[in-house]
């Protein structure tokens, strides 16, 4: 009916552009109404791994084998990449030959401090019964106290020895470097025939079965957003709610601003991390100020409406604010509750028209 009215109007402005004149109050028209809605905060977010680290190098050696490249899927615990490890098991070898010999010197000197304490106290007896000299029994005392010091000797050599050979074993298990969680391989650092030092990167990787979404928060709305349902739109276009929130306890001293995370469910297909998605926080209900979508018109960078004003039309700048699913927008600025917008906007368009010719 209304496209119907449109060409009744065109056909009278062609062919009696003179004695016909076309009442405002008949172009269809709405009110400007306050209707409830809840409050609705729009952030931006990013996907992230909950998982991701970039291992390193603990030992200072060439790497021999790289067994894992970029894109590669690799399952916890796989060995990724390994070291020559020639140099470590020479050390490793030579502290155990180094152990085992001193060890054999401990049980040999532990024999002699035997017989020296043996002969110590057989010197002492006879002393005790003036068969021998003071300085008899003061050689075979100096005797016995020298052996024991020698035990004593051996004794922290040996743990020395020791801690050489744990230090050794852990340098070697250093040569393996094996992956931490299962995932995927997302940069590779090193290349065969590199020498690493301790801490250099070698594979960097994440897991895409434990994602999350990470988006910021003004301190001024946090307090809102923390109590408010969200909303969260993937680039799939799936919509997730009852996520659980957390809150990063520390505010940007810059922005002023909170990171807060939404922890997804496992496994979801097409998502992947440095993805961006929408989050919508949904606040309690307030007025809001709107009109039909319908009536909304966009006029270079420009939105507006045609609003009828004491039976003549006029074109007013609006600033528009959320969207709503029923066919209503918000209008924040540029007219208030109770005035009449054209919700046919050619219509109005041709009214004007019309009154100008």
């Amino acid at each position: 009916m209304e496209h119907s009215f449109t060409k009744w109007i065109v056909f009278f402005i062609l062919f009696f552009p003179v004695s016909f004149t076309v009442q405002a109050e008949a172009l269809p028209h709405a009110e400007a109404v306050l209707k409830n809605y809840a409050q609705q905060w729009t952030f931006d977010g990013s996907i992230e791994a909950v998982n991701q680290a970039t291992v390193s190098s603990r030992v200072s050696a060439q790497v021999a084998e790289i067994f894992y490249d970029v894109n590669d899927r690799v399952e916890k615990g796989a060995l990724i990449l390994r070291f020559n490890d020639e140099e470590i098991k020479t050390r490793l070898w030579q502290a155990e030959a180094n152990l085992l010999a001193e060890q054999a010197q401990l049980k040999e000197v532990q024999a002699r401090y035997t017989e020296a304490a043996a002969e110590a106290k057989r010197i002492n007896d006879l002393y005790q019964r003036k068969q021998v000299t003071r300085s008899a029994l003061d050689k075979a005392e100096a005797d016995k106290a020298a052996t024991a010091a020698r035990v004593n000797v051996l004794n922290a050599q040996i743990k020395a020895r020791q801690a050489e050979v744990e230090q050794a074993k852990v340098e070697l298990s250093y040569t393996e470097v094996r992956a931490p969680y299962a995932g995927v391989m997302t940069k590779r650092w090193i290349e065969v025939g590199e020498m690493a030092t301790p801490g250099q990167a070698l594979m960097s990787g994440l897991s895409l079965d434990d994602l999350r979404v990470v988006f910021t928060v003004p301190e001024k709305q946090l307090t809102e957003v923390m109590a408010a349902k969200l909303d969260v739109l993937l680039p799939t276009g799936e919509h997730l709610t009852q996520l659980d929130k957390i809150l990063i306890p520390a505010a940007n001293p810059k922005s002023h601003s909170f990171h807060i995370r939404l922890d997804l469910p496992q496994k979801i297909n097409g998502i992947f991390p440095g993805m961006t998605t929408k989050v919508i926080a949904y606040g309690s209900d307030q007025p809001v100020l709107v009109i039909p979508k319908q009536a909304l018109v966009k006029r270079a960078e420009v939105n507006g409406v045609y609003v009828l004003a004491q039976q003549r039309v006029v074109f007013r700048q609006v600033r528009v604010g959320t969207d709503y699913d029923d066919g209503w927008v918000e209008v924040l600025s540029g007219i208030d509750a109770g005035e009449q917008v054209i919700t046919q906007p050619d219509m109005a368009l041709l009214y004007l028209q019309l009154q100008h010719d």
